[in-house]
Parts: structure tokens; C-alpha cells; sequence
């Protein structure tokens, strides 16, 4: 039995004699840039520069507030001790994403982002900015379980009982939470509006 080999490169196939599927022609590819969409969750890349700067203001005098009066009352609140360490934890995290959202901003602005290294700078402080603000979220959570778990059984007045915490912080915690809840969809809103100043 005698096996006869076939030269495979004296075979030829003319493709032009082919039909072609007329879909191929009209379809489009569409790519997503996952650059600007991770730089648009975490509110650096904004269509206004001034509303950004105007929400960044707000949400910095906000934080300092915050800062000041969680540790200025540490211990004025014995029914739930752990507000004013919401206060404090709440304003501190504020803080530092305010600082990384600040310099990515302006390095955003002045499209120095355009170099390799202010790519990397402004993605990495995207991602920072976003795992604050989950965290944030949480942490709002929680400080709403503490702080609404005694609002019935809370009073203002005897300094000596049980159930006292002093107005001043208790109820700029129920003022920070709701905020806390609203303000970032207003500042969404707000920062993909253009303003021309």
C-alpha cells in the first residue's frame, strides 16, 4: 500500500470570487474609554472647572466643621459615646479625599495628565478618591444606625443622666448625615452643568 503525499503549497484559493456578508461593511467599532469613565466617578474630570472648585470649597468648609466639633465634644455625648468618633473619622477621610480630588483637579485642568506621569498620578488618585468615598458611604451608614438608634430616648438638658448628649453635636450629626445622603447627588448634578465665569 503505497500512500502519495500532496504538496500543500501548489494549492491556490481565489477568496475575490467569495461573497462577502454586507453587515461587515456598515459595523462600527465602539471602544469605551475606561480612563475618562474612572475619572468621571471619582469628579475629576468635570465639565466646569469653577463648579468644581465651588463644590470642593463648600464640601472643605463642611469638613472642617466637622473636624472641629467631633473633636472639640469627644466626651459630651455618654448615651452613644461614638458619635463624635463618627464626627472625627467622617472628617478626616473628607479631608484627604479633598486633597488628592484638589491636585487631580488641577492636573486634570491644566491637562498635564497628557504625560505618562500625570496619567498615573490622576488614575491612581481616581481610585483612592473612589475606595475613600465606599468607605465613606459605609461609614455614613453606620454613624446613621448610631446616631438614630437613641433619637427617641436622648435628652439635652441633665448633663448627669444616662441618656444625655449635648444638642450642639447631636444635632449637627443629624444635619451632617442628611447632607451627607443629599449633597453628593446635588454636587453630581452640579458638576456637569457648565458655567461661564
Amino acid at each position: 500500500m503505497t500512500t502519495t503525499g500532496i504538496d500543500l503549497r501548489s494549492i491556490t484559493v481565489d477568496l475575490s470570487s467569495c461573497p462577502t456578508v454586507g453587515t461587515q461593511s456598515s459595523f462600527q467599532s465602539q471602544t469605551t474609554d475606561y480612563s475618562e469613565l474612572l475619572r468621571k466617578i471619582a469628579g475629576i474630570n468635570t465639565i466646569s472647572f469653577t463648579c468644581s472648585i465651588i463644590c470642593i470649597a463648600f464640601d472643605l468648609i463642611f469638613t472642617l466643621i466637622t473636624l472641629g466639633i467631633g473633636g472639640a465634644n469627644q466626651s459630651s455625648c455618654p448615651m452613644e459615646p461614638r458619635i463624635p468618633i463618627y464626627l472625627i473619622v467622617l472628617g478626616s477621610i473628607n479631608l484627604i479625599s479633598i486633597c488628592f480630588s484638589i491636585v487631580a483637579c488641577i492636573i486634570h485642568h491644566r491637562e498635564k495628565d497628557k504625560t505618562i506621569i500625570g496619567f498615573y498620578y490622576v488614575h491612581c488618585t481616581a481610585i483612592i478618591i473612589i475606595i475613600l468615598q465606599l468607605f465613606n458611604f459605609i461609614w455614613v451608614i453606620i454613624g446613621s444606625i448610631w446616631t438614630f438608634r437613641i433619637y427617641m430616648d436622648v435628652q439635652y438638658t441633665e448633663s448627669d443622666q444616662v441618656n444625655y448628649c449635648q444638642g450642639n453635636v447631636y444635632q449637627f450629626t443629624i444635619i451632617s448625615i442628611i447632607f451627607q445622603y443629599v449633597l453628593p447627588l446635588v454636587f453630581c448634578c452640579c458638576k456637569n452643568v457648565p458655567f461661564n465665569f
